[in-house]
């Protein structure tokens, strides 16, 4: 049961969630969201889906984008590049299907994002959300705190910072290193 302040349609969500579960294959069901669409902090707060390699990298896990907007010239990058796929429900737009999205969000054991849409709702629906977050005065916005590794406001979000304006890669080390702890390692 998810401990959030919005909850999606509990029968989409079940729907989804089945239809999940069996194509995840008894592989965890990771939803992830790289990029931010903020006018004033949007590269800053962004990254390449392939710079997320460490996290690919740390388990075995059947990947969900969620990330809104046209994103298929990026995964098959991906799969060329790296051999990771990352599925993408034709069914679901974010930006025009908020239940849809809120129903695949609570059929997934975990959200990692950016600070985006995808992290708020998914931080209000209850869901385990690993946010990474820029440095301090590089696009990170006054509601994430400046050394928090929680949110007041998302009791279920934990919070992978950077050390350096423009690195990230400390904190996708730190996601990675997380998910083997919860995981275990890949094989």
């Amino acid at each position: 049961m998810l401990s959030g302040f919005l909850q999606s349609a509990p029968a989409m969500a079940d729907a989804q969630r089945q239809r999940l579960v069996a194509m995840a294959g008894g592989r965890p069901r990771i939803g992830l969201s790289w990029r931010s669409a903020n006018v004033d902090f949007g590269p800053q707060k962004s990254l390449q889906l392939a710079d997320f390699a460490p996290v690919f990298a740390a388990v075995d896990a059947f990947w969900i984008d969620l990330q809104y907007g046209e994103t298929a010239a990026e995964r098959a990058a991906l799969e060329a590049g790296q051999g990771v796929s990352l599925w993408r429900d034709p069914a679901i737009d974010p930006l025009q299907d908020m239940d849809g999205a809120a129903a695949q969000y609570a059929a997934l054991d975990m959200v990692i994002t950016v600070s985006n849409t995808v992290a708020h709702l998914a931080g209000a629906l209850g869901l385990p959300v690993w946010l990474l977050l820029p440095a301090p005065g590089y696009g990170l916005l006054w509601y994430w705190f400046l050394d928090r590794t929680d949110s007041p406001f998302y009791p279920t979000l934990r919070c992978f910072r950077q050390r350096h304006p423009r690195d990230w890669g400390a904190p996708l080390n730190d996601v990675a290193a997380a998910l083997r702890a919860q995981f275990g390692a890949k094989p």
